[in-house]
């Protein structure tokens, strides 16, 4: 388990519920052992939040390989809320310091998507699911090369590549960590492909 003192690292899977370290603490190990850089970049984070009318809550326990939410999420598929759900999870651990690593949380996020809480708890209490979890973790890391998320995909009509498309194109990619400079040149450079593309024919 990781917390301040150690680095500031994230919790494995193996950590038990409740004794994970903190987003704020995490945070610590990601921006080099600096607490200056860390309350930039959380300020940063913040703000942004509010431009979308979310106000980001850095004191949630969290882990790094949540794999019972996304088990529930795959199970709340098959009834086809797994969106209420998950936009339910996203408020409760973003917002409101309950953690998605937690299963009081997912059975919180289950009620108020209309789902059957009792039928969850039963799931939960299986190992269904937990494999397809792990393969994704696996796939998404070695066969996508994709270490980090948010990852942004953009593809044009002149491109079909990337992670998730069979195509020979070189899309433009940038994580979320990107700047407003970089997202910037982006749609510039997918406009310039286009022009380009639409006067040679």
């Amino acid at each position: 388990m990781g917390d301040a003192q150690s680095g500031g690292t994230l919790a494995g899977h193996n950590t038990p519920q409740g004794q994970e370290p903190t987003w704020h603490e995490s945070l610590l190990g990601y921006c080099g052992g600096s607490a200056r850089a860390r309350k930039a970049a959380e300020d940063g984070m913040r703000e942004l939040g509010r431009r979308c009318r979310i106000e980001l809550n850095y004191d949630v326990q969290t882990n790094w390989q949540p794999v019972n939410s996304q088990r529930v999420m795959l199970w709340a598929h098959r009834f086809g809320l797994q969106e209420a759900y998950m936009s339910s999870l996203a408020r409760r651990h973003f917002e409101q310091r309950k953690s998605a690593s937690h299963d009081a949380t997912l059975l919180e996020c289950v009620e108020e998507a209309g789902l059957d809480v009792n039928d969850c708890r039963a799931f939960l209490a299986t190992d269904e699911l937990r494999d397809d979890v792990w393969k994704s973790y696996g796939s998404t890391i070695h066969e996508r090369g994709i270490q980090s998320i948010p990852l942004f995909i953009f593809n044009s009509p002149a491109t079909d590549g990337g992670p998730f498309r069979s195509g020979k194109g070189n899309p433009e990619m940038e994580h979320g960590s990107g700047s407003l400079h970089r997202f910037l040149e982006i749609f510039e450079n997918l406009l310039k492909t286009e022009d380009a593309r639409a006067a040679a024919h």
